[in-house]
């Protein structure tokens, strides 16, 4: 066994004695205590995980399991994503996170004077634990939140999850699919379908200038309904796995942004992951149509408040 598998099987050892220790110890003053004593416990016992980066320190609530996974992992799990970032989101720019899941990305993006960020994740849990994050940093001006499915359709569509723990991810909306293909779901809830054209337009979110779109299988869907955002973005990071080549899909999204003006450059990540698409400067521009430029206020959103 390697290491990293046995501090897991430790982990999940000790948190097995606190929760027994717990309930043993509400036991002991009958059933309505023991309730209240483990409700207690539940809020009392998360703790904050911070994060040192080069544009300052990120806290990360650690609710679940798989959400301290990610934030003790968060140089490590994607540092191409962490890179692009630096690299092209500047101030001034408006970030669209579409698969947020607790916000790893996001925050990061917001530390920057100037980004906002519109935040997509549409698990429930999930969606928990990424709100929290944005208010215990602070970046509640910069990063907005929205419990949405970005895809090609409005509608309400069950999203099939393949692990109940929030902050967990290989889910599939409207259908039990990933990029690896069909999964047995062990879980189900209701989730909110919108295209980002709807979202700009209906809720006036600001279009964004760069797109990461990390959806695990459902990017295809996403950027059909991005089509008229797509002539005033910059550069989108999304990922176009090897098993979603052997499909046929990641052709399929390689055409789609050629013929809106973006070039696929070559990627530096492991498996080729994520792939980083660029407008390339010599083809026109076209301008998007029927959907405001709205000024940078609050996260992206018109009114009165503009990010520090």
């Amino acid at each position: 066994m390697n290491t990293h598998k046995r501090r897991r099987s430790l982990s999940h050892f000790l948190g097995v004695v606190a929760a027994f220790c717990v309930n043993l110890a509400g036991s002991l003053f009958g059933s309505k205590i023991k309730i209240r004593a483990l409700a207690h416990a539940a809020t009392l016992l998360p703790r904050t995980h911070p994060v040192a980066t080069s544009f300052g320190t990120i806290q990360f609530w650690c609710a679940s399991a798989s959400a301290a996974k990610r934030s003790l992992s968060f140089f490590r799990t994607e540092p191409d994503t962490l890179n692009w970032i630096a690299a092209n989101v500047a101030p001034g720019d408006h970030l669209w996170d579409v698969g947020a899941n607790v916000g790893i990305y996001a925050l990061y993006a917001a530390l920057r004077p100037g980004v906002t960020v519109t935040a997509f994740e549409p698990v429930a849990g999930t969606f928990h634990i990424l709100a929290k994050n944005i208010a215990i940093n602070g970046l509640a001006e910069r990063v907005v939140p929205l419990c949405v499915a970005l895809s090609d359709r409005d509608r309400i569509a069950p999203m099939y999850l393949s692990n109940p723990d929030p902050g967990a991810a290989m889910h599939g909306f409207a259908a039990p699919r990933t990029f690896l293909g069909s999964f047995e779901p062990v879980a189900l809830q209701s989730a909110i379908g919108m295209r980002g054209e709807t979202v700009a337009n209906l809720l006036q979110v600001r279009p964004p200038d760069h797109l990461k779109i990390d959806v695990d299988g459902h990017e295809l869907a996403v950027l059909k309904g991005l089509m008229r955002l797509l002539p005033t973005v910059r550069s989108i990071w999304i990922e176009m796995s090897d098993e979603a080549d052997t499909a046929g899909t990641n052709g399929l999204i390689h055409d789609l942004l050629r013929s809106h003006g973006f070039d696929l450059e070559n990627s530096t990540c492991a498996k080729d992951r994520n792939r980083l698409c660029k407008r390339d400067r010599r083809r026109p521009v076209a301008v998007a149509k029927e959907l405001p430029a709205y000024p940078m206020k609050c996260a992206g959103f018109a009114g009165d408040a503009v990010p520090r």
